[in-house]
């Protein structure tokens, strides 16, 4: 469905039916799609409309990147088949994919113990398992093909301040203007200030441990494997990326931390290289390290009155297994299928959330549950656990229809 729905507003109005605070990885899609099916878009990002809200460093949206320095220096994001579906579905790959990077196999093992998981595309019927794309080009091609839309879009704008009432919810900005929409959708990260506004509280799970990101050069070709290797400390997760590339996660023990930030990139790169092993040959190369540490935030309620939370503003999970921004993703596309089965009703009306919250709750629930065992039964330094997870590994590896399941509910899809 196209077009501006009847009585409905266009874009450029102080008025618009569904207002997204966040022109981010979970922002921008949303606002496309929902713009798409005729409903009057408003998107509000504070940072500028060339940056990412994630900068990386690069330079352009070129996967031609100028230089190895630009190459290491990309922040990265695993896309589940799913979510990559979902992008065709919806018009958005197309722009994309010279930039992404096939997962063709996934191997996940445990350091210092037999027994592993392969998972392959070609079991599936599938080209790949998931892409891996560079956050800042997937930010600034949506945010291109914003502009081209019917879109009311504010970039350098914040939301001060938040009005809600039972007809509309009001956002007031620094710029002195202000948007009055019927249905909010924070899209704005772990800070929100709209969640903040509806009340709605946070539980945090501190899982001690932190994560370096960054790139990795190779110097053999990664032939389209992503590896998950658990450690004493956490997983190490090694995802391709176009060339001699990879994007890693390396979970680490807080203590480490500062002793790690002092490192000069040789003294890394060796240590790197020692965790993971040389199935993928002699590292050549580390980029950019950044070093955060991991939590579980989870908000106690997705919905308030006229107002819904999305991606990190609902939920940050522990980078295990990737799967943060697909569960968003499957947000997105559950809210979209609400709002185009609702088309003539009132975007904001508390039944239109509970139909999207039952929905959703448990896929949410199972997702959440997966990562943390993932993130704490695959550490330590006892040798009996370790041998019991390695033999978990070999058994899901062994039995086939186990493997599968585990692979379809990481991929984010259902059917096969």
């Amino acid at each position: 469905m196209s077009g501006v729905r009847p009585g409905h507003s266009s874009g450029g109005s102080n008025e618009v039916d569904i207002s997204i605070v966040g022109a981010g990885l979970v922002g921008l899609p949303l606002a496309l799609a929902l713009s798409a099916q005729g409903w009057s878009v408003g998107l509000i990002e504070a940072s500028n409309s060339m940056q990412s809200s994630a900068s990386d460093g690069a330079v352009n949206v070129s996967t031609k990147y100028s230089s190895k320095e630009t190459a290491l220096k990309q922040r990265c994001t695993a896309l589940s088949i799913g979510t990559q579906k979902w992008l065709v579905k919806n018009g958005l790959w197309n722009c994309l994919a010279d930039d992404a990077c096939a997962i063709e196999r996934v191997n996940v093992s445990h350091k210092g113990y037999f027994g592993a998981t392969r998972l392959h595309a070609s079991e599936y019927g599938l080209p790949a398992l998931g892409y891996v794309i560079n956050n800042r080009n997937y930010v600034q091609r949506l945010r291109a093909l914003c502009k081209k839309a019917a879109l009311d879009i504010r970039f350098d704008t914040r939301v001060v301040s938040v009005e809600h009432d039972i007809q509309s919810v009001t956002l007031n900005m620094d710029s002195g203007a202000s948007q009055k929409t019927r249905l909010l959708v924070a899209a704005d990260g772990i800070n929100s200030v709209v969640r903040e506004s509806t009340g709605i509280l946070t539980s945090q799970v501190d899982y001690d441990q932190a994560a370096v990101l960054g790139m990795v050069e190779l110097t053999i070709p990664h032939g389209g494997v992503a590896h998950e290797r658990f450690t004493q400390t956490g997983p190490l997760a090694l995802l391709p990326r176009p060339g001699l590339y990879m994007n890693f996660v390396d979970c680490i023990d807080p203590c480490e931390q500062s002793i790690i930030e002092k490192m000069t990139d040789d003294e890394y790169l060796a240590r790197l290289q020692t965790r993971f092993g040389f199935r993928l040959g002699k590292f050549k190369q580390v980029g950019t390290r950044f070093v955060m540490p991991l939590m579980r935030i989870e908000s106690a309620a997705q919905t308030s009155q006229r107002t819904i939370l999305m991606g990190n503003a609902v939920r940050l999970l522990h980078p295990v297994g990737g799967q943060g921004y697909n569960l968003a993703m499957r947000d997105v596309d559950e809210l979209v299928k609400v709002m185009d089965k609702n088309s003539v009703s009132d975007p904001g009306s508390e039944s239109l959330l509970a139909e999207f919250s039952v929905a959703r709750g448990a896929d949410q629930r199972s997702i959440v549950r997966l990562t943390d065992m993932l993130a704490r039964g695959f550490r330590g330094q006892s040798s009996i656990p370790g041998h019991l997870r390695s033999s978990a590994l070999l058994g899901l590896e062994m039995i086939t229809p186990l493997r599968k399941q585990f692979a379809l509910k990481t991929m984010g899809i259902t059917g096969l």
